[in-house]
């Protein structure tokens, strides 16, 4: 027998064991009349036979033995082969019952189930009409809120490119900075030293206007003769017959009329203030004068440098500069000689420069 053969597997016809086929060779397995017994059954029919022969009624051969205890096996199987039939159809028949029972149940516990949800969608109507009032509302406060979102974000774009705009400005201050640190300087220094001698002269008593009359040259310069300008306005004729008058408050009031008139017909009667008595009056002028751009001008305003107070040199010297567009320096506050020296280069440049000068 060979290894494929000895694998085969038979089936006991009594009990429906599986027998292979190495039991036939063993005598463990048989088969008869087309039956295939295994070792299953075929110990207890061999036992049956035995107890047979030992009994006091022997049979007359062994050989019926066999087949009488075959056939017993035989109904016993069938009969325990039919009960597990019956039972199985019994087991079957009841299963379906009960599947039929448990899909009953499923649909009416469905019904059940979908009777309560429409009670409940019927009872939570008015609440679900409540709830989406209340939906409708939140939307559209919602929308509301990002319409004003985005007028904010593009008010914040706009202040942004503000910022920007003046963080630019400052860059281009702070690098202009540098070059204009000096003027500035100098211009903080010229307010400083005016405002001191504003101080000096509100602390000094004024004058009568006998002692001004008498006053030597040296002292102040004395009040020039002024003459009319025919074709002025007669308002304008009016105030400069007020720059003869003995109150320096009027002859201040005319002066500042005339400035503001920007007539350069009044310049005539105008520039001999640059030596008034008055130094209000004489620095009134030389300031004014800078609106009014002439070689006259100039040459009025290089003398002013000299003056003998320093108010009326600061002006002079800034209006000389704006009417100029020079920057050469000056130091009010310097001495004597250095404030020569300074004026002495303006008036070396203003000699170069006289002719080309519109005037």
């Amino acid at each position: 027998m060979d290894a494929q053969e000895s694998l085969q597997v038979s089936f006991c016809d009594l009990c429906n064991t599986s027998v292979p086929h190495q039991d036939f060779a063993q005598d463990l397995a048989i088969r008869h009349a087309g039956k295939t017994i295994g070792s299953c059954c075929l110990v207890a029919i061999r036992g049956a036979a035995k107890a047979a022969a030992s009994s006091p009624v022997r049979p007359s051969s062994d050989s019926r033995a066999l087949p009488i205890g075959i056939a017993l096996l035989a109904a016993v199987a069938s009969s325990a082969l039919f009960l597990d039939y019956r039972v199985g159809q019994v087991e079957a028949t009841t299963g379906l019952a009960i599947e039929r029972m448990r899909e009953a149940l499923k649909s009416q516990a469905d019904v059940v189930q979908d009777t309560s949800v429409k009670l409940d969608a019927l009872a939570a109507r008015a609440d679900i009409d409540r709830i989406e009032g209340s939906v409708n509302a939140l939307q559209a406060s919602g929308d509301a809120a990002a319409v004003r979102m985005r007028e904010l974000a593009a008010a914040l774009d706009a202040s942004y490119a503000s910022v920007r705009a003046l963080q630019s400005g400052v860059q281009r201050l702070e690098a202009a900075k540098g070059e204009h640190m000096p003027t500035l300087d100098a211009l903080r220094r010229e307010i400083q030293q005016q405002s001191a001698a504003i101080a000096d002269l509100a602390a000094k008593p004024r004058p009568a206007a006998a002692e001004v009359a008498s006053a030597p040259e040296s002292a102040a310069p004395a009040m020039p003769m002024v003459t009319g300008s025919p074709g002025l306005p007669a308002a304008l004729v009016h105030q400069i017959g007020r720059l003869s008058d003995r109150d320096e408050g009027v002859r201040f009031e005319a002066v500042d009329e005339l400035l503001r008139s920007k007539d350069a017909r009044v310049l005539p009667s105008l520039l001999p203030l640059a030596k008034d008595p008055d130094t209000f009056v004489r620095r009134l002028v030389v300031e004014g004068l800078k609106d009014l751009p002439s070689q006259d001008c100039v040459d009025t305003l290089l003398v002013a440098l000299a003056d003998p107070e320093q108010i009326v040199r600061s002006s002079a010297w800034l209006s000389l500069k704006a009417m100029t567009k020079q920057d050469i320096p000056f130091d009010s506050s310097a001495s004597r000689e250095v404030r020569q020296k300074a004026q002495a280069k303006w008036s070396e440049w203003w000699e170069k420069n006289r002719a080309a000068f519109g005037g």
